[in-house]
C-alpha cells in the first residue's frame, strides 16, 4: 500500500500553530511522550514505547570465529525489521531506505562509540568469541522511531546475560543457566539517540510524532523543503556519540546548541529510567516472580493500532477563570433566555381526547386531520 500522504492545507495548518507555539497533542516544544519499558521472560527481551510508537528489542549471542582483523574482540550484529504491522506503507520482507537508516545510525551510535567491551566477549583468541545479534522489530510507527529504536537496543542490551563458559584444555564448555549464574554484557556508557524536528530554522521541537515528522520535511509548493530532523547521540555524562541532520541545511547554530543542551537533560533522565527498571526487573526475578510480556497485554495495547480521535489543544484554559465568569453573569443569561423564544414549528400539536391526536396545519391546503381509535372500530 502507497504511503498517504498530506494535503497542502494540512501542511500549512501544522506549520502555522507549531510557529504560532502549540502543538497538535498540546505538549511544549521541549516536551517528550511517556516512555514505558517492559522486560520479556528472557533476558534481553524487552518492548519500548514512546506515546503510541512500540519497538520489541530481542539480543542471542553464540559462538563464532573472529574477525581476522579483531582476533581478540567479539562481534555487534544490529538488524532492524520494519513489517506492515508498524505502518501499512510498509511491505514485509523487503528493505525501504528507513530500515538502512536506522541500522546505519545504531551501528554508529553502538559500535563506533565503544560503549561496549567486545574483548570480554573473547574465549579463545583467533578462535572462538561470542556474537551479539540485537533483533529489532517494529510494532507500531506513531513519530521518533529513530529514539524509540535507540532506547530498545540499550535497554535490551544492558539486560542481556550470556552463558558462563569454562576452558579445559581444548575443549570449551558452555554451562546452562542452572549449573552457573549468566554473565552481564559490560557497558562503558549509555547512549542514547534523541531526536528534534526543525521548522523554519529558528523553531526545535523534541520528540515528533509522524504528522509532524511528515511535515517538516515535506517541500512547499515553491520545492523548498520547510525544515529537517535532527538527531542527537549522547550518553549520560553528556558526551555526543553521534549527530545527524537529514533534510533541509541549518544556517542557525543556535538551534544546533538548544538541541545539544536539551539532550543532555534528557538522554540522563532516560539513562536513570533504563538503570532503574534493570534493577527492578532482576529484584523480581531474584524473587522468582513470573515476567513476560502478557503482564502488559491490556485493552490499550489490543487496541494500540487503531485510529483514536486526533486531540488537538492549541491553548490552554484555566476551569477557574471560566467559572467565575459564568458567577459573575448568571443575570445576563437569563435574560438573555427570556428574550429568546421558540420558533414554531409547522404542525402544531393540539391537546384533544385520549387516544386522538389531532394536528392543525397552518397552510389552508388542509385544516384538521382526527385520527381517533374509535371512529376506526365504527367503521369496521
Amino acid at each position: 500500500m502507497r504511503e498517504q500522504f498530506l494535503s497542502n492545507c494540512e501542511k500549512n495548518f501544522i506549520k502555522k500553530i507549531i510557529l504560532e507555539g502549540h502543538r497538535l497533542d498540546g505538549r511544549n516544544y521541549d516536551e517528550s511522550r511517556k516512555l514505558d519499558i517492559c522486560f520479556g521472560s528472557e533476558y534481553g527481551s524487552c518492548i519500548v514505547s514512546i506515546g503510541e510508537t512500540k519497538v520489541l528489542a530481542q539480543v542471542s549471542c553464540e559462538v563464532v570465529q573472529p574477525k581476522q582483523i579483531r582476533p581478540n574482540e567479539g562481534i555487534l550484529y544490529i538488524n532492524v525489521e520494519i513489517s506492515p504491522m508498524a505502518a501499512p506503507q510498509f511491505e514485509a520482507n523487503r528493505q525501504t531506505d528507513l530500515t538502512v537508516y536506522l541500522n546505519r545510525l545504531l551501528e554508529k551510535c553502538y559500535k563506533d562509540s565503544k560503549c561496549i567491551d567486545l574483548e570480554s566477549l573473547c574465549i579463545v583468541v583467533e578462535e572462538k568469541v561470542w556474537s551479539l545479534r540485537v533483533d529489532l522489530k517494529i510494532l507500531n510507527h506513531e513519530g521518533n522511531l529513530i529514539e524509540c529504536s535507540s532506547i530498545a537496543t540499550l535497554v535490551s542490551l544492558a539486560h542481556f546475560k550470556r552463558p558462563d563458559v569454562t576452558r579445559s584444555g581444548e575443549s570449551v564448555i558452555i554451562h546452562t543457566l542452572a549449573e552457573n549464574d549468566p554473565i552481564p554484557t559490560v557497558l562503558y556508557h549509555y547512549p542514547v539517540c534523541l531526536t528534534f524536528a526543525i521548522f523554519q530554522n529558528n523553531v526545535l521541537i523534541s520528540d515528533p510524532s509522524y504528522i509532524e515528522e511528515t511535515v517538516c520535511t515535506s517541500t512547499t509548493e515553491d520545492g523548498n523543503t520547510i525544515g529537517g530532523l535532527l538527531v542527537v547521540g549522547m550518553n549520560q555524562y553528556k558526551e555526543i556519540c553521534l549527530l545527524n541532520h537529514t533534510e533541509a541545511a541549518i544556517h542557525n547554530s543556535n538551534i544546533v546548541h538548544r538541541a545539544i543542551q536539551s539532550a543532555a537533560e534528557r538522554s540522563k533522565s532516560v539513562v536513570d529510567l533504563i538503570k532503574a527498571e534493570i534493577i527492578r526487573d532482576d529484584n523480581l526475578r531474584q524473587k522468582r516472580t513470573k515476567i513476560n510480556f502478557s503482564d502488559i497485554i491490556t485493552t490499550n495495547h489490543v487496541q494500540s493500532l487503531s485510529m483514536k480521535d486526533l486531540k488537538i489543544c492549541l491553548k490552554n484554559y484555566n476551569i477557574n477563570d471560566i467559572k467565575m465568569e459564568e458567577d459573575n453573569s448568571p443575570t445576563e443569561i437569563l435574560d438573555d433566555r427570556q428574550d429568546i423564544k421558540p420558533e414554531k414549528s409547522k404542525y402544531d400539536v393540539v391537546a384533544s381526547l385520549p387516544q386522538t391526536a389531532e394536528i392543525k396545519a397552518k397552510e389552508g391546503a388542509s385544516t384538521w386531520i382526527e385520527i381517533s381509535s374509535e371512529s376506526d372500530v365504527d367503521s369496521s
